[in-house]
């Protein structure tokens, strides 16, 4: 099975700008293979803002003049996939660590798929794996990763949607150049779902519980001669 090599550190965030918080977890991710540190860091972006891969071009995937009017801030992240729209409803969590060169793109993907869908499974959601690196329940999106090797680091960040409005999604992003099969063309709104639209009295509290019980499962417990450096 899939899981955080032993040692690894659960950090519970406090709340900041989404811009910050995609600056830490590329300045934790370049300084992972020095400090000999494994991360999983969770944390909730104060504002809205749109958040775009490493090699997009902002004006093929996002409205930047609606975002200059309404003041939504744009970020740029280190790592691949496609823009997304941040903002106070949407969990992240973040994993850095030394890249040991045995941690494949698509086994990191898969273990923060498995986050993910554990958590939600607490919760009383059945979700399941689909494309590349999301999760969805029944045909909805309701989570996604990217990840990103630098300077002998490994970084895989992802979001949940608790509680984002589609509609903002779509008035932020446009659709998307690429998308998985599994999309279908689908719009913003037909494709994502948000966790409170399934489970309207779930709290923010009660995910980030079910999130970090979920984490701590999936911490391989350490060798004898490995100790364990605990929780943050």
């Amino acid at each position: 099975m899939v899981a955080f090599p032993p040692g690894t550190e659960i950090i519970v965030s406090p709340p900041a700008t989404v811009a910050a918080n995609v600056l830490l977890d590329e300045a934790l991710a370049r300084s992972a293979f020095s400090t000999g540190r494994s991360q999983l860091r969770f944390w909730w972006g104060t504002d809205l803002t749109v958040v775009v891969a490493r090699s997009e071009r902002i004006e093929e995937v996002a409205w930047p003049d609606r975002c200059r009017r309404d003041g939504v801030a744009i970020a740029r992240r280190i790592s691949g996939g496609g823009a997304v729209l941040q903002g106070p409803g949407v969990l992240n969590y973040s994993w850095t660590a030394p890249d040991d060169g045995f941690t494949p793109v698509d086994r990191a993907f898969a273990l923060g798929g498995l986050l993910i869908r554990r958590a939600l499974a607490a919760l009383g959601v059945v979700a399941v794996p689909r494309g590349i690196s999301d999760v969805a329940v029944g045909e909805r999106k309701i989570s996604g990763s990217a990840q990103a090797r630098v300077e002998r680091g490994i970084l895989l960040h992802g979001t949940l949607l608790v509680d984002l409005e589609p509609g903002l999604v779509s008035r932020y992003l446009k659709h998307p150049p690429r998308e998985p099969d599994y999309r279908r063309g689908r719009s913003h709104a037909e494709f994502i779902v948000s966790l409170r639209r399934l489970l309207p009295q779930v709290t923010d509290e009660d995910v980030m519980r079910a999130c970090l019980a979920a984490a701590r499962l999936l911490i391989r417990p350490a060798r004898p001669s490995e100790p364990e450096r605990g929780e943050a």
